[in-house]
């Protein structure tokens, strides 16, 4: 089957080059006995054409690259992974224990910034959603002002692991799961002395991993709205705040070149849909236990230890 496409768009790009280089073989021939002013008219188009020629020939298969690519196992693998995460993440949490493990497996050789990235990628599409929902109870300018040291540690902490290899995801995820298990007891030691410097902090770990990242982020919201009947209103900008460092993430693994278009591209149609799909069962099911939730979670850090010590059986 790949093949099959791969021939066709070859035959595809093959005529179209062919007719770009007979109409630039015979431009002056075109243009000639027409106007000035319709030649203006004409010169953009021309000028285009042998713009994306000479592109094409330095690369010629820019056509075909990824049209092939999206006919893949590692394609469907992708898709499938990115919904049943999706799902995972809306009625569990903890969705990036799942899926790291999964990206290291079908690409063991893109490094550790490239992975956390790409699924970077997948939150932003996903809190789209939620964001959307909630915009009339956010406080927009109130949140970016606030967001300002975390904006900060998420730039740091992906200058740190742009270019890691995947061996130090072990350690990343060891760190994770500490502080996914621990969360409740640190967010209640969070001060309005030390607001800044766990904002800091919290940032940077958004950058390296953000895995459980919730959790702290409420606690830090709550210093600012401790009121009880407060606690929905803090968790929808907590909610935000974790889309906005989102953006910021990808953004600077953008600048590092870390972002794959075939690969986000597939996962956050992926992500979208189990999003939306885990939203509707939880509506209709009800969220689950805190016991059953612990326990899936909890096997989810098993399966990320494992997929982070496939770089060191590589």
């Amino acid at each position: 089957m790949n093949a099959v496409v791969q021939s066709l768009l070859a035959n595809i790009e093959e005529n179209l080059l062919a007719f770009i280089e007979s109409v630039s073989r015979s431009e002056a021939k075109f243009t000639h006995g027409i106007c000035p002013e319709r030649m203006r008219k004409l010169t953009p188009v021309l000028t285009a054409m042998n713009q994306w020629q000479s592109m094409t020939l330095a690369s010629p298969s820019s056509i075909s690259a990824l049209a092939p690519w999206l006919l893949t196992g590692e394609t469907a693998l992708l898709l499938v992974g990115g919904f049943i995460v999706g799902i995972f993440s809306v009625i569990i949490g903890g969705g990036f224990f799942v899926s790291i493990p999964l990206l290291q497996f079908l690409f063991p050789s893109v490094s550790y910034g490239a992975i956390v990235g790409n699924l970077k990628v997948g939150s932003f599409f996903r809190g789209i959603g939620s964001t959307i929902t909630n915009r009339k109870e956010i406080d927009w300018l109130g949140n970016f002002l606030w967001s300002v040291p975390l904006v900060i540690g998420t730039v740091l902490g992906v200058m740190v692991i742009a270019h890691l290899h995947q061996r130090w995801m072990l350690l990343a995820i060891i760190a994770a799961i500490a502080l996914s298990e621990l969360a409740p007891w640190l967010a209640k030691r969070i001060t309005k002395g030390s607001f800044q410097a766990a904002s800091l902090a919290t940032g940077a770990y958004a950058g390296f991993l953000g895995a459980g990242i919730g959790i702290i982020l409420v606690a830090l919201f709550r210093l600012k709205h401790p009121a009880v009947e407060r606690i929905a209103h803090v968790k929808i900008q907590a909610r935000f705040i974790e889309w906005l460092i989102c953006i910021v993430a990808v953004i600077a693994h953008y600048f590092h070149g870390n972002l794959i278009l075939a690969l986000w591209l597939v996962w956050s149609v992926g992500s979208l849909a189990g999003g939306i799909a885990g939203g509707v069962l939880l509506e209709k099911l009800g969220a689950m236990s805190g016991k059953i939730q612990k326990s899936v979670l909890r096997l989810a850090y098993l399966v990320a230890i494992a997929g982070a010590l496939l770089p060191f059986l590589n």
